[in-house]
């Protein structure tokens, strides 16, 4: 098993335990995407993958980063 499989082994189990438990927990995900403000007033909208959408509150977001889009081919 490469060390990336054992870091998503790990966090696996770490889930699956919380999950069973009911705890709360606190995740740090990194996504990208295209945000777009939704009408409730601090909440947003990203847009994952084409199709996949994540809604979430302002004060949940801890950096947003620009990404830079790969240059066309001519």
């Amino acid at each position: 098993m490469t060390e990336q499989g054992r870091d998503v082994a790990t966090v696996n189990t770490r889930l699956i335990e919380a999950a069973e438990r009911g705890e709360t927990v606190e995740l740090i995900l990194v996504v990208r995407g295209t945000v777009r403000p939704t009408r409730s007033n601090g909440r947003w909208r990203l847009q994952i993958e084409g199709r996949h959408v994540i809604s979430f509150r302002a004060d949940s977001v801890i950096a947003a980063t620009p990404v830079a889009r790969a240059k066309r081919r001519r």
